[in-house]
């Protein structure tokens, strides 16, 4: 079969699985009964489920590699992880620079955050000392280790696994800026139907994070080629998902458009690194260094 009709064949089953599960569950009441969140994870699968389909019916005798499964870990793992905390920082620190937010007692706001659905739960955790550093540090460890495993074996295994494999002999940019688009159009159901990161904003938060899913592609893209598998973008994907609640918990005011990583301060840092990106893109990859 055609590269054209692969992908035809494994975009039409991603987006099928997923917007069925998250146009489903928010119509038929089910998002309330069991969770916003629960949806939205059942929605993540779809690009995984159809990768696998898709892998084990047109890629026979080489279906780990078209789903990039090797597991050899190397340094640009661990730039995975890396990268993600310096554009978090970057786009917090942005955000302070060009608008009139600041940085607020950490421990204060998770603890009137807390106090909104549990008052007694706010009272145990102001006994706490260092709260918000606590969670900063768990965020970007213990957070980002349990989301990596799960993002490459949900969406990544679809958009930097086969998707990528499909996709990659194009060439860097083509295949980066395509994956993004159809990735960003992807989540638009989460965006009109359940808020994600741009509540209140449903048309023009999916324009928003289709240009923001664009702008991180090429990052994914990279760190995908230079790991020499897809576990590196789940890493990246993994990480910066968890830190970007942070940039919100820390500012003050984080509401559209200055709204942490997914806001102005977070579109510069990415566009920053995407200018990096084209920088290193000149240089010829080398063989990965191992840790």
């Amino acid at each position: 079969m055609s590269v054209a009709n692969k992908s035809i064949t494994f975009l039409l089953l991603a987006f099928a699985l997923s917007w069925a599960i998250a146009i489903g569950g928010h119509y038929s009441g089910a998002a309330e009964t069991i969770g916003p969140m629960v949806i939205l994870f059942a929605m993540m699968t779809g690009p995984a489920i159809a990768a696998a389909i898709c892998a084990i019916v047109f890629e026979k005798g080489r279906r780990v590699a078209a789903l990039g499964l090797p597991f050899r870990p190397n340094l640009w793992w661990l730039w995975s992880w890396l990268v993600p905390l310096a554009i978090a920082a970057a786009s917090v620190g942005l955000t302070l620079l060009l608008s009139g937010r600041h940085i607020v007692d950490v421990d204060a706001a998770l603890i009137a955050s807390v106090a909104q659905q549990s008052p007694d739960q706010a009272e145990q955790l102001r006994a706490i000392p260092h709260l918000g550093l606590i969670q900063i540090a768990v965020a970007i460890t213990l957070g980002a280790l349990i989301n990596a495993p799960i993002l490459t074996l949900t969406e990544e295994l679809g958009w930097r696994g086969y998707l990528h494999d499909l996709w990659r002999r194009f060439g860097f940019w083509r295949c980066s800026l395509a994956t993004g688009l159809v990735w960003g159009l992807w989540h638009a159901p989460a965006v009109y139907l359940y808020g994600l990161n741009y509540p209140g904003q449903p048309l023009l938060g999916i324009a928003l994070f289709t240009l923001y899913c664009m702008l991180l592609s090429p990052l994914l893209t990279f760190v995908r080629d230079r790991g020499g598998a897809t576990w590196a973008a789940g890493i990246f994907h993994g990480t910066i998902n968890a830190v970007g609640s942070i940039t919100l918990l820390v500012l003050s005011d984080p509401v559209f458009p200055w709204n942490g990583i997914v806001g102005i301060g977070g579109f510069l840092a990415l566009a920053t690194a995407v200018m990096a990106i084209l920088i290193l893109q000149r240089t010829p990859p080398k063989p990965a260094p191992s840790p």
